[in-house]
């Protein structure tokens, strides 16, 4: 499976959160998979966070580590939830609940957290399991250099000379994989 194979059509269930997306890959049967569409980039601190939770307008969304909430911006990404580890896909991705920053829930260590000193701590509610394809083309809908930090174990934006800011003090630093996160065309 490819993201570039991701359909643009989608039914919505719920609160507009979560999307049923047709995936076709070439040579095979057509797939369905749930995805999250509201996944979004933080111009302050350049990491991918949850801002879609059914809040009244103006509240903050989770805990930035440059200050205040994390500020939207770009793209909305379709986050594809329990996929299933591949050669190209990895899996054990969450999001936190107290910074609402996706986080790699895949070492003891659960990385820092701006909003708590012992590290992110998985929602509670959903426990959502994420699945990300790396490492292979971009797509139109489909934007690469999204990496892993591994001083706070966040995702975060690669693709600007700045580095964005890491709740563990500085910079983000880049290590492992080139993401590629599925999103909705623009408007």
């Amino acid at each position: 499976m490819r993201v570039a194979d991701y359909s643009r059509h989608g039914v919505f269930a719920g609160a507009g959160l979560w999307v049923r997306t047709v995936i076709r890959s070439p040579g095979s049967a057509v797939m369905s998979l749930t995805v999250v569409q509201t996944f979004r980039f933080c111009h302050k601190c350049q990491s991918l966070f949850y801002e879609g939770r059914n809040e009244p307008a103006g509240t903050p969304k989770g805990r930035c580590p440059a200050g205040g909430a994390h500020e939207a911006m770009g793209y909305t990404f379709q986050i594809p939830v329990h996929g299933e580890e591949s050669p190209t896909v990895q899996t054990r991705w969450r999001f936190c609940e107290l910074c609402w920053a996706m986080f790699f829930d895949g070492y003891p260590g659960k990385g820092r957290c701006p909003g708590n000193r012992n590290g992110h701590r998985r929602e509670s509610r959903f426990r959502h399991n994420f699945g990300l394809p790396h490492d292979i083309a971009g797509t139109p809908t489909a934007q690469t250099q999204w990496r892993f930090c591994s001083k706070c174990n966040a995702m975060f934006y690669d693709g600007y000379p700045q580095k964005g800011r890491c709740s563990a003090g500085d910079a983000h630093f880049a290590q492992g994989y080139d993401f590629v996160l599925p999103h909705l065309r623009p408007r």
